[in-house]
């Protein structure tokens, strides 16, 4: 059966990347969501693009986006029409009722980061976390479908393919039946010429992956690593970043438009040569879509993770994928 509709739904600001890609491949009506989206065109402006729940509409709170939006789907995966859906994780409550809809539907799993390059596990262990996601879906009218195994949702059911920047490297890659690859050089294309010696630092709430105590430490000896490396620094923080910051009195912070754009995103407008981080997934993006810039984590190598089941920390995935690892608290 071909596909008559399609539905493409992300939630993070990097989201917007890989699904700008996806709208252009989608067949059929196009339905999206993303419940940050508001500038024009975004997406394209083709004619079967359509917004689920009116999520561009920027006056509409977050909650009404996605109760509007959830209406919506079972409108359309409720309607007898097969649909292609795509999304990063059926984790987000909206994303966890499409992801496991009984209507007829081939799931497509989408990059998220650097999600899908290591045994990253379903929290839902835990009951906080289970409440917790619980409580959201019934605000919005969702009833949460709990799962078990790898965060994306291939071990709770079976999916037609996946998009990543680097197939060879996917965990699980038995689960896909195809996989196709997806591009993020579009983002750098109108990057000015590269300034040597500036750099952008990108900020990111690294006490509840490494704890509070080795977090600080890391924070003070990330501010030093950064200012050896010369020549001024372009501050941005993280979009959940709590009051915890790595910020000198000399960095520049970006403006707020561009502080609010998708860190990849930003990169592609600001004059750098270096980017640095804790362990952010948008390190690896910056450096698959632009080799003219180096990226540098000193985090990467104090969380441990595991590659189909291979015990390693992520300081390996990120490399592999083309950053420099730095070992600030072993030397």
């Amino acid at each position: 059966m071909s596909a008559t509709a399609s539905i493409i739904i992300g939630f993070t600001p990097f989201h917007i990347i890989p699904m700008r890609e996806l709208v252009s491949l989608a067949e059929g009506d196009v339905h999206v969501f993303h419940p940050m989206v508001s500038e024009p065109g975004v997406f394209g402006t083709g004619p079967q693009i359509s917004f689920l729940g009116q999520c561009n509409t920027p006056h509409q709170s977050r909650r009404a986006k996605y109760s509007a939006a959830r209406r919506d789907i079972d409108e359309i995966m409720g309607g007898g029409k097969h649909v292609d859906l795509y999304l990063p994780h059926p984790f987000n409550p909206l994303a966890n009722h499409a992801f496991f809809h009984a209507g007829s539907c081939s799931r497509f799993i989408y990059q998220d980061g650097i999600l899908n390059y290591y045994d990253a596990t379903a929290p839902l262990g835990s009951l906080s976390a289970r409440l917790r996601q619980r409580a959201k879906g019934l605000a919005v009218g969702i009833s949460y479908r709990m799962y078990e195994g790898h965060l994306s949702g291939i071990d709770a059911l079976p999916v037609a393919g996946g998009f990543f920047t680097h197939p060879d490297r996917i965990v699980g890659a038995g689960k896909f039946p195809s996989l196709r690859r997806l591009d993020f050089h579009h983002e750098a294309k109108h990057a000015k010429t590269v300034v040597h010696g500036d750099t952008l630092f990108l900020d990111q709430p690294i006490e509840s992956v490494v704890g509070a105590v080795r977090a600080r430490e890391l924070r003070r000896l990330t501010v030093d690593y950064v200012n050896a490396l010369g020549g001024r620094v372009f501050y941005k923080p993280h979009y959940a970043q709590s009051r915890s910051r790595s910020c000198d009195k000399a960095w520049v912070p970006l403006d707020p438009e561009l502080s609010a754009l998708p860190a990849e995103r930003a990169v592609a407008r600001v004059n750098v040569a270096r980017v640095v981080s804790f362990c952010t997934s948008a390190l690896a993006n910056v450096a698959m879509s632009d080799s003219q810039i180096e990226c540098h984590a000193t985090a990467a190598s104090c969380v441990p993770v595991t590659v189909d089941g291979r015990p390693t920390d992520l300081g390996e995935v990120l490399s592999g994928l083309g950053v420099r690892v730095v070992d600030l608290l072993h030397g």
